[in-house]
């Protein structure tokens, strides 16, 4: 993983890099404005995704692991939007000449963030079953998805929705796409919102909870599905989940979300040998293992996350951190820093990230400064 770094810089490694980093996202804040005040539902997240590769994103419920998605497709819902930092996706013409694109500064609705969505990335939404129109087969629906990218006769693209419903191995493909959602188990309706995610062969998959609510054996299935057209296209996974145990097999590269923020990223090994943050940390230890003495409870994370309407000042792990330093924790910010030859954490358990938070804040004053001399 690779440190945050300016506009101009990201663009110039997004186009040169030996390993394409097709998706990079600084410093994205997504807010939702209710009534009673404002939401930070994603608060300053910043990541890479790499072709061929797996980003894992992990946290508990509520810590913008799903907002994060929506925000990178611009499909969030009212009241909340966008309301500051890039997501710079690489792109590539048809003579083979490549550019980076904003799409935070491109139109939600707009043409050109409509022929992104679905063609150049796409999302396996958390529960297919609400997902899918229940009035439409999986077959039109897939069909449509097929003749917005693709410029295709309705045979062509009837043929081509039951190519993929084949490839992702959903039998007797002919006669399932005509069927309805509901007709089809956990099972085959998650494949088939990937088939449908795979209409226009995109280029960064994002897959929301893509075994929730499916048993073990099924789970095993999809995954082990997920790698093969990974390694058959190429194609770069944002593995959006709360089960570490996924993230052991499928990721390459992982970030811990807490609170709308990032506070750990860094290499899948790394992360679960070495992590640095107190809250990754914790999500290890919860996870029972074969050397688990058994019936003990296994080691939870004391209290819940804050009330979005009542975050907590400083560090915003603070309030549930066992490491927690008085007058520093729950003060200051703690800025994402590198803490190893591969990872970044925010914590001020580390030297470098006082470093770093320091002249964060210095950067904030002289910001400050220069604006109330303006």
């Amino acid at each position: 993983m690779t440190s945050v770094a300016t506009a101009d810089d990201d663009s110039s490694r997004l186009l040169g890099s030996s390993t394409p980093r097709l998706l990079s996202v600084r410093d994205l804040k997504t807010y939702f404005f209710q009534d009673d005040g404002v939401v930070k539902a994603v608060d300053g997240a910043s990541f890479d995704v790499y072709a061929g590769k797996t980003l894992g994103i992990v946290g508990e419920s509520g810590c913008g692991k799903s907002v994060t998605a929506r925000s990178i497709m611009r499909i969030v819902d009212r009241p909340g939007r966008v309301v500051g930092g890039q997501i710079l996706l690489r792109r590539e013409s048809r003579d083979g000449t490549a550019s980076v694109v904003d799409l935070a500064k491109l139109k939600a609705d707009g043409a050109e963030m409509r022929a992104i969505n679905g063609g150049e990335i796409a999302l396996i939404f958390q529960e297919p079953m609400t997902s899918f129109s229940p009035v439409h087969t999986i077959g039109d629906q897939i069909v449509e998805a097929i003749r917005l990218h693709r410029r295709v006769s309705r045979k062509e693209a009837r043929d081509r929705a039951i190519e993929l419903l084949r490839m992702v191995g959903i039998p007797r493909p002919e006669g399932r796409v005509d069927e309805y959602a509901h007709q089809l188990s956990g099972g085959l309706r998650q494949r088939a919102m990937i088939a449908m995610a795979l209409a226009a062969d995109p280029r960064v998959l994002i897959a929301d909870e893509p075994t929730t609510a499916l048993d073990v054996t099924t789970q095993a299935q999809i995954l082990d599905l997920l790698r093969e057209l990974q390694e058959r296209n190429g194609m770069a996974i944002m593995l959006i989940t709360h089960d570490l145990g996924v993230i052991a097999e499928m990721a390459d590269d992982v970030v811990v979300m807490y609170l709308g923020r990032v506070v750990e990223e860094g290499p899948v090994d790394d992360i679960f040998y070495a992590p640095k943050h107190p809250y990754t940390q914790a999500l290890l230890r919860s996870i029972p293992t074969v050397d688990s003495t058994p019936r003990t409870r296994l080691p939870t994370i004391s209290g819940a996350i804050p009330h979005p309407y009542n975050r907590p000042a400083g560090c915003p792990f603070h309030t549930r951190c066992p490491e927690m330093m008085p007058g520093l924790c729950d003060v200051e910010e703690p800025a994402l820093a590198r803490v190893g030859p591969h990872q970044q954490a925010a914590c001020f358990l580390y030297p470098e990230v006082r470093a770093a938070s320091r002249v964060q804040d210095d950067a904030a004053g002289a910001t400050l400064v220069a604006g109330g001399a303006g």
